[in-house]
């Protein structure tokens, strides 16, 4: 029932309000204090913010319905895309700096970190082989249903189907890295 009326009375504003309300304090305002902590390398502070930055950018384009942020944010896009290219190797040492000792209880925060924190937990806890298929499984869930949802609410038609099939070949090659970086940290199996 809460889905037919949240349908019934969306208008373009809706999504891309939720967009802003999420995105820009986990995306912008989060990293931003962990590098003021010095947990978060300028690299990747760059790579967050551009990101932000495209988020908001699409987010008011949508809701002020105006071509040129949208088309603006393509741009951006593409400079967010290259930044994470090019500092790959630093998000990923930010990343993986984590330090989890083999005894500590979960925590809940772990959940919600933009860190490994929980797979390097779970690696310790239960191998990096489980962790690893858990991590890969969780990411290709979350995608297909966020894609999946949006179709339903939009009324959209994604080929969620073959972007399934496409996306479960692209999780066969995250799981090489996922498991490499774990056992990297834990040299468990």
């Amino acid at each position: 029932m809460g889905v037919l009326i949240i349908r019934r009375n969306m208008n373009g504003e809706v999504l891309p309000a939720i967009a802003l309300a999420v995105g820009v304090p986990f995306f912008g305002i989060y990293p931003a204090y962990l590098f003021r902590k010095g947990r978060l390398s300028l690299e990747s502070l760059l790579v967050y913010l551009a990101f932000t930055a495209w988020a908001v950018m699409v987010a008011l384009g949508a809701i002020l319905d105006n071509g040129f942020l949208l088309i603006g944010s393509f741009v951006v896009m593409l400079l967010t895309a290259g930044l994470a290219i090019a500092f790959r190797r630093e998000m990923l040492r930010d990343a993986y700096s984590v330090e989890i000792s083999p005894d500590e209880p979960l925590r809940l925060r772990w959940l919600v970190a933009l860190n490994p924190s929980f797979w390097i937990w779970l690696a310790y806890r239960y191998g990096t082989t489980l962790a690893a298929i858990l991590n890969v499984l969780t990411t290709y869930l979350i995608v297909i249903g966020t894609l999946a949802l949006l179709n339903h609410l939009i009324g959209g038609t994604f080929p969620l189907k073959s972007f399934a099939v496409l996306y479960a070949v692209i999780m066969v090659f995250q799981f090489r890295g996922v498991y490499r970086r774990l056992y990297e940290k834990t040299r468990i199996e």
